[in-house]
């Protein structure tokens, strides 16, 4: 665990060093981002997380492949708060994602994100492999799973390396992107109890010119869980 916590330290630290130090040979291809969303409830691989409005700001730094950030989200009656940790890389149509979830119990009472112990830690370590190739076909492919953390069997003690598999459709009308999705558990796990079919539905997605020089993206998610029958419609705004 000490090493875990010496790795999140090192990386948390290398998003706070200056460019001028980051490189000297390319400082064009550096960029840093920042962003805000707002949705009306926060959804995730077919759960909803909070009961009210999800503010989620963001902070990305980017350099030739390689990307890495801080992501959050707060519903602000305080039913759900996440912090999130990420990099990745990309290879060609591959890209390869590490998440460090921290989704501490709420309300929020004592905000251990430093406690890395088994059993006791809110932090999960999420991989994920992403396959896209928009230029040639609509299809894409996402796989994810768990690797340490808040992802335990109860009985055994031991984590279920829960896993998530989302083909998906990417199709675009004149300026409308539309995402038709199907994502699964292949067998028990945090997701559903065994394989089963978690997270169905589309996002619809526009850019709207609300003045010469401000673009307004909006972003519907209509999300089905059929292993628990539950139906999710999210509303956003990204700033």
């Amino acid at each position: 665990m000490k090493r875990l916590a010496y790795f999140v330290s090192l990386y948390i630290y290398t998003l706070l060093i200056p460019q001028n130090v980051l490189g000297q040979d390319s400082l064009s291809a550096q960029k840093i981002s920042l962003s805000l969303d707002i949705y009306s409830k926060h959804l995730w691989r077919g759960f909803s997380n909070g009961t009210s409005i999800s503010i989620q700001p963001g902070f990305q730094y980017n350099y030739h492949n390689f990307s890495a950030g801080i992501w959050g989200a707060y519903a602000i009656d305080g039913s759900y708060t996440e912090l999130d940790l990420y990099a990745s890389y990309t290879i060609g149509n591959i890209e390869v994602m590490l998440f460090d979830y921290f989704c501490p119990v709420n309300p929020v009472q004592t905000f251990n994100f430093f406690e890395f112990r088994k059993g006791r830690t809110k932090h999960t370590l999420d991989l994920n492999v992403v396959y896209s190739n928009q230029s040639k076909h609509p299809f894409s492919l996402h796989l994810a799973t768990m690797i340490f953390g808040d992802d335990l069997n109860t009985d055994t003690g031991n984590n279920y390396y829960s896993t998530y598999i989302e083909p998906a459709l990417n199709l675009k009308y004149n300026k409308t992107r539309i995402k038709l999705f199907a994502g699964f558990s292949p067998f028990k796990g945090y997701y559903a109890a065994n394989i089963s079919l978690i997270n169905t539905g589309l996002s619809v997605s526009r850019k709207f010119q609300i003045a010469r020089k401000f673009v307004l993206p909006v972003n519907t998610i209509i999300a089905l869980n059929p292993s628990n029958g539950k139906l999710a419609i999210s509303l956003g705004l990204n700033i």
